[in-house]
């Protein structure tokens, strides 16, 4: 559960936010946290429907834009929209994700470029397109929803896993390139979590959940809600203001398991 601050105002208030993949999940549970913390935020995902009813539990704070987040003209037109509905960008939430299992010999070419497409291409262009409206705002920050499979080899998930370690590795870069810009770049790196497509997934790999609560040190899944609270965690400048470059594991040690 978010708090406003012992001051008085909300974490986020009076900043707009992007997110991406935020029609359900992961992405809907920041962008709620991010509303009910005072930010205005623009939702993207490719199905009208489930962001039309995100939107319609968010209220009034939240609007949406429909495409494809692996397209250019997706990303540019997301981040002109927010600008123009709220005057300003300060924070990116990289979060639109797709696992497709396969392995080296059996996936199909079209499953890797969707992967590529999806996990790593629409990191690039939505970042991109947001560095002009993000520079010198205060607070302004990127974050990259990667996952545990970037740091733990598994059979069957190698292209995911490959496309959300590059993801690590352009969070350091990044943080880099934009620290003169006043950006902050860090990623989170999500363990099994109560969500629709890790429920897709496992449908897709049988045991795919049993597996992953059984080599976490908590012995559980998490709710969206729990992985949210650490995304606005890094997002807070109060909070994380010192924080660029960094990865935060949120796995339930899932790696030491």
């Amino acid at each position: 559960m978010t708090t406003p601050d012992n001051a008085g105002t909300m974490r986020f208030e009076g900043k707009s936010a992007l997110v991406t993949g935020a029609s359900e999940g992961i992405g809907l549970a920041i962008a709620a946290g991010l509303v009910k913390e005072g930010a205005r935020v623009v939702l993207v995902a490719r199905t009208e429907d489930k962001l039309a009813r995100a939107v319609e539990q968010l209220g009034p704070a939240s609007s949406f834009v429909v495409g494809d987040v692996a397209d250019a003209s997706c990303a540019e037109r997301a981040v002109a929209e927010t600008v123009a509905r709220h005057g300003g960008l300060e924070l990116l939430v990289n979060n639109a994700g797709v696992l497709l299992p396969g392995t080296v010999g059996g996936q199909s070419l079209e499953d890797v470029d969707r992967m590529l497409a999806v996990n790593l291409r629409a990191t690039i262009l939505f970042t991109r397109a947001a560095v002009a409206p993000m520079t010198g705002r205060p607070g302004a920050a990127v974050l990259l929803i990667s996952s545990c499979a970037a740091r733990m080899p598994t059979p069957g998930t190698t292209t995911y896993g490959a496309t959300k370690a590059a993801q690590l590795y352009l969070a350091k870069a990044w943080a880099i390139e934009l620290a003169p810009a006043g950006i902050r770049v860090n990623a989170l790196c999500p363990g099994a979590t109560d969500t629709p497509a890790m429920h897709t997934a496992e449908r897709a790999i049988p045991g795919l959940i049993e597996a992953n609560i059984a080599t976490n040190l908590i012995k559980r899944m998490a709710p969206s809600a729990e992985i949210a609270e650490i995304a606005l965690t890094l997002l807070d400048e109060r909070r994380s203001g010192f924080v660029t470059g960094a990865t935060w594991d949120v796995d339930g040690g899932y790696r030491l398991g």
